[in-house]
């Protein structure tokens, strides 16, 4: 069996480069999250283990490491002389799929398209054909085209050669190639589009693609729904039949079924199943929210995990904190975790209730079915079933009201 070859030259032709950032490299440009050479790699990675890439970049070189054989453009007067320096070492047999760096949208399902066709040469390529192209090519059919190619010509030349003879696959958006920050977003923009598609097709509905940022890792269980003004991204994954309704941002995250979230943030928490959450709510790293509970208006959760059927109401910081099953956290909650130097935790057992502007000042704990008075500073352990006050004893002074307005305007 004919074995497939990859090599990833830094730019197609066809633009003028205007890189800023990145130390000026075009292949760390990033594209929904990752450098471009990433999405030239995985491209690659899906069809061959044998990679070569051209870059002129030490630190493009750092970036792919191990995963592909690395040799510095400079030493090369241009791509067809990059193209002879690899075409020796495979039989003629052998294919080998030309990519370039600022191509993003070229992906898996294109590379094994190209490297499946059974013609001698295969080409995506936009309407025109050029300048922007993957080609994938038989070896021996390649060596008579570049025979008489000055080396220091771009790999586009073969192109026109074996026009009329190529079998072209037209997807305008996957040969568009980046240069500068507008086309970068064109790329950008195809991309996400094809991630859309592939969700909806497994069951997803997407309310508004146009208005939706799904990242490429992103997985979404079907009858999900995803509403406009989202942003999901890094590993989040998303449960069957969740409602992810507008103004969330949800990275690194795993949210379970059947769950409602509307104007959340989540970085890098685990939500289980049947919970509600928003609007306004703050999840911060390494925060676990068992199934069936409620985070509701202005909460902020940070390092903690919330047992099953606890409800988190509103106006409440939740930090550093252990909370069992179905407690109730009242309305303006402080868990107090910082002393200024070091952080502390506090425990709170099950069936809990904890009044309207408690402050836990950590560390402390909350024993199972205790209770905590409104308004109270709770800096001592509470045993279960025990009801905690911790405030002062209301006084109450029969006339001063009126006597203090008329101090107030100087009335003796």
């Amino acid at each position: 069996m004919a074995n497939i070859n990859v090599v990833i030259f830094p730019a197609a032709p066809g633009g003028t480069m205007n890189v800023k950032g990145r130390h000026g490299c075009i292949e760390l440009m990033r594209v929904c999250g990752y450098p471009m050479i990433e999405w030239a790699l995985r491209t690659a990675e899906s069809v061959s283990k044998s990679i070569t890439v051209f870059t002129g970049s030490n630190d493009a070189a750092s970036y792919i490491g191990e995963r592909a054989k690395v040799k510095d453009a400079s030493c090369y007067k241009g791509e067809i002389d990059m193209l002879s320096s690899v075409l020796g070492q495979m039989d003629k047999e052998d294919r080998v799929l030309m990519l370039h760096a600022n191509q993003p949208a070229i992906s898996r399902s294109h590379a094994e398209q190209l490297v499946a066709n059974e013609a001698d040469f295969a080409m995506i390529a936009a309407e025109d054909a050029l300048p922007s192209y993957a080609l994938c090519c038989k070896v021996g059919a390649l060596y008579p085209e570049i025979e008489s190619i000055p080396p220091e010509l771009a790999a586009l030349t073969i192109t026109r050669r074996i026009k009329r003879k190529c079998f072209i696959i037209r997807d305008d958006g996957a040969a568009a190639a980046a240069y500068d920050g507008r086309t970068l977003a064109l790329c950008e923009k195809k991309i996400l589009k094809l991630i859309t598609a592939k969700h909806q097709y497994n069951g997803v509905s997407i309310i508004d693609p146009d208005n939706t940022y799904i990242g490429p890792d992103v997985e979404i269980a079907e009858d999900a729904v995803i509403w406009p003004n989202t942003v999901l991204t890094g590993k989040t994954r998303i449960g069957c039949g969740t409602e992810v309704k507008q103004g969330c941002n949800i990275n690194d995250s795993t949210i379970g079924a059947n769950c409602t979230l509307i104007y959340v943030v989540a970085n890098e928490v685990e939500v289980g199943d049947g919970v509600s959450m928003g609007p306004f709510v703050n999840l911060r790293p390494n925060t676990k929210i068992a199934s069936g509970c409620k985070v509701g208006d202005f909460v902020e959760v940070k390092n903690s995990n919330i047992g099953a059927g606890s409800k988190l109401p509103h106006l409440s910081y939740i930090g550093d904190a252990d909370i069992g099953e179905r407690v109730n956290v009242g309305c303006g909650c402080v868990f107090v975790n910082y002393d200024g130097v070091h952080k502390h935790r506090s425990t709170v057992g099950n069936d809990v209730f904890l009044g309207c502007q408690t402050n836990l000042v950590a560390p402390v704990s909350v024993g199972d079915g205790a209770y905590t008075a409104a308004g109270s500073t709770i800096n001592k352990d509470v045993p279960a079933d025990a009801m905690a006050f911790a405030r002062p004893r209301q006084v109450n002074k029969e006339g001063y009201a009126s006597k203090y307005r008329a101090l107030k305007k100087g009335e003796n």
